[in-house]
């Protein structure tokens, strides 16, 4: 069987299998605290590690850091591996020292480093699309400006406006500032990247970064509900959140998957670009 093929199959069932025990949970289990969605919130991660472990595969074929595509693979799956790992670790406290939603815990060291791993993940996708030749322009270069002030802008509006850090612990006010502001950065950085990519190698790039673009977001979402949830102490194990961070981690997985093939496309549109 095709490796794309494969991995596609093996992470639409996966992501399928969550989606639908979700609605089992939001249809026929009432009461949130119950058994079947502590099992949803400790196990949901395993799409991220799976998503990780499946983009290191096809990093594989681009040499892993030797080629631009590479260490752009190599970073976004470094960051699906890192949400994977903080999960475990918030599992671990929560099964061996029954400890349930710790936050912030030594799990926060996994999905912070997320944020980096994410905006590495971008850059090296903006250097092998040529993004850069594209920011000499005047209007690139606002772009690439205003785009990230205004995310930060939105996320301080929406979540920090109002933010009361009095009688809070310093660790609990850096992470409520620092999330929503690192996933405003590497968001709008897609954002930027997808505009950017429109008439770049004949547009082969710009349906990739549009995958990575929609997982960020829901990324974004996902973090930001936590993050109010857990303030208005409303979260439970399997809620809205958990669903966000599934699809987050689905889209990114596809959007590695399709980068396995991303050379045989570049070769066509090369191919055709001589022959015309």
């Amino acid at each position: 069987m095709n490796k794309r093929i494969a991995f596609s199959a093996l992470s639409i069932v996966l992501f399928l299998f969550y989606f639908i025990w979700w609605l089992y949970l939001k249809q026929f289990v009432p009461e949130p605290y119950t058994a079947l969605n502590d099992y949803y919130a400790d196990t949901y991660g395993i799409m991220a590690g799976v998503g990780g472990l499946i983009g290191l595969v096809v990093a594989t074929k681009y040499g892993f850091l030797k080629s631009y595509v590479g260490k752009a693979i190599t970073f976004f799956s470094l960051g699906l591996i890192s949400q994977f790992l903080g999960q475990l670790s918030y599992t671990i406290l929560f099964y061996v020292y029954d400890i349930e939603n710790a936050y912030p815990a030594f799990g926060e060291v996994f999905f912070l480093a997320t944020i980096p791993f994410y905006i590495f993940g971008l850059w090296f996708i903006g250097k092998a699309s040529g993004v850069s030749v594209s920011l000499i322009g005047f209007k690139n270069r606002i772009s690439a400006v205003l785009l990230p002030l205004a995310m930060i802008g939105a996320s301080y509006s929406l979540f920090l406006r109002n933010y009361d850090s009095q009688d809070l612990p310093f660790n609990i006010v850096f992470l409520d500032y620092v999330y929503p502001i690192g996933q405003a950065i590497f968001f709008s950085l897609a954002l930027l990247i997808f505009y950017l990519t429109n008439n770049i190698l004949g547009g082969v790039m710009r349906s990739r970064v549009l995958f990575i673009l929609f997982s960020l977001l829901f990324q974004y979402i996902a973090d930001s509900l936590f993050i109010f949830e857990t303030r208005a102490e409303t979260w439970y194990p399997g809620g809205p959140s958990d669903l966000m961070f599934v699809i987050s981690y689905f889209l990114m997985t596809m959007a590695l998957i399709r980068f396995e093939n991303i050379e045989d496309e570049l070769r066509k549109r090369r191919e055709a670009n001589v022959s015309n």
